[in-house]
């Protein structure tokens, strides 16, 4: 009798603490005719992660235990669908797959092709691992829920985490006037990043200080009462993972922001990152084996880039 071969995986059973990863022998995932199974050398740990691990998407059945967290993926082709013609067993690929189903904390995938792309030539997998769901966020927020334009102002809350970089340099990138709400010891990095004015939330009363923005980017969904009045009459308000019920005074338009896995758009950031036109985060390397550590780093919400998991 065959027997399917196993790989290691960490996996939860139930929804709760830190507690709840264990770290188990499973089998391989079987790909269907238009997927890649992917070799994992790296994964990143987001909120998103210990988010679901808590069942922050337990109501909307989502999901089914046990589940493999973790789905930001670096490594390489390990097999490729019959329907498959753009990729081959060997290349260096990242994506971003889809939350509804196992995801990287293992050492194989199964990734729909459509959300894959090549790794960008520049950068480690480990930096690469560090890109794609972060840089989706803020791609699709900026560029398809905002249609920010050349000129526009933009306030971006939580400018220094791993979205927020990126929604620094893609606002910059389509000639946006940024303005980075951080902590001080992150407002030199902002000012690499491109932003035309920082912020420091802890000074009090901070946002009275501001005018009113085309568009407010809420990454972090605190000071959300203030942040309304920064909104001008025209503007739009966009929040990740969060609704917002808005005040019937305010006339601007709100949206909520729930990335979707694209492989086409990780080319075109790819691009980005290899004609050094965009920087990827700052990376902080931890093993397989601590991945319970770094869901409580991660859980502090004060991680500066992002933290990487070596498969």
């Amino acid at each position: 009798m065959k027997t399917n071969p196993l790989m290691k995986a960490v996996r939860i059973h139930e929804y709760g603490g830190q507690h709840t990863l264990r770290t188990e022998q499973i089998t391989l995932p079987e790909i269907t005719a238009d997927e890649v199974l992917i070799e994992v050398v790296n994964t990143s740990v987001n909120p998103v992660d210990w988010k679901v691990r808590e069942g922050w998407l337990a109501d909307e059945d989502l999901h089914q235990l046990p589940l493999t967290l973790g789905w930001d993926i670096a490594g390489r082709i390990s097999q490729v669908g019959e329907n498959i013609n753009n990729f081959k067993v060997g290349d260096k690929v990242y994506s971003f797959s889809d939350l509804t189903r196992d995801g990287a904390y293992a050492e194989f995938v199964a990734v729909d092709a459509s959300a894959v792309s090549y790794k960008p030539k520049t950068i480690s997998f480990a930096q690469a691992a560090a890109v794609p769901l972060t840089s989706l966020t803020a791609w699709q927020a900026i560029y398809e829920v905002s249609q920010l334009s050349a000129g526009d102002s933009v306030l971006i809350h939580g400018a220094s985490g791993g979205v927020g970089s990126f929604a620094v340099q893609f606002a910059k990138q389509l000639g946006a006037k940024v303005t980075a709400v951080a902590s001080a010891a992150n407002h030199d990095y902002l000012r690499e990043l491109g932003a035309d004015n920082v912020v420091d939330y802890k000074t009090p009363d901070y946002l009275t200080t501001l005018a009113t923005f085309d568009v407010v980017f809420d990454i972090v969904d605190n000071d959300v009462a203030g942040i309304y009045d920064k909104v001008n009459a025209k503007g739009k308000y966009i929040a990740t993972l969060k609704e917002h019920d808005i005040p019937e005074q305010f006339t601007f338009e709100h949206a909520r922001v729930m990335v979707m896995p694209n492989g086409e758009h990780l080319t075109k950031i790819g691009a980005l990152i290899d004609n050094n036109e965009i920087q990827v985060p700052a990376i902080s390397e931890m093993p397989f084996e601590q991945i319970a550590q770094a869901h409580a780093l991660s859980e502090t919400e004060h991680v500066r880039g992002k933290i990487v998991i070596n498969i």
